[in-house]
């Protein structure tokens, strides 16, 4: 991983099996000053992913607030429209929460674990023979 992330990059991104998904490592609070960053990170990753799966990373995440959630949501339709999987992994106790207190849990497909959530995608695993992740 690089230390000092690309101008408009905030959040660490790997990718792997070709492609076919990545993984966007959610860190420290989202909130209205970062926020907007998650859609940028990720609209960067849409059209490398069409038919692939994103998987955000929740799991190093600190706090959450409503423009944070919004912006999930904005993730999401994004991801639908560009025929994008996407995966929510790792959820601290305090945002799985907030989406059951809004209903959203509904539309996501959540895993306990990152590796739960990147076990059942191509090339990934330590069996796997997929080319290493990598970072941008």
């Amino acid at each position: 991983m690089i230390t000092v992330p690309p101008k408009g990059i905030v959040f660490d991104v790997d990718h792997g099996a070709y492609g076919r998904w990545a993984v966007v490592h959610v860190t420290g609070d989202l909130d209205w000053t970062r926020s907007a960053s998650l859609l940028d990170t990720v609209e960067r990753l849409w059209d490398h992913l069409r038919d692939g799966c994103l998987v955000l990373d929740f799991g190093p995440m600190r706090f959450c607030d409503s423009s944070g959630i919004s912006q999930l949501i904005r993730v999401f339709r994004g991801c639908q429209e560009h025929g994008i999987r996407m995966t929510l992994a790792a959820p601290p106790a305090f945002f799985r929460r907030m989406l059951n207190t809004t209903g959203l849990i509904q539309l996501f497909e959540i895993h306990e674990t990152l590796e739960q959530a990147l076990s059942g995608l191509d090339g990934w695993g330590p069996d796997a023979n997929a080319a290493p992740a990598s970072s941008i």
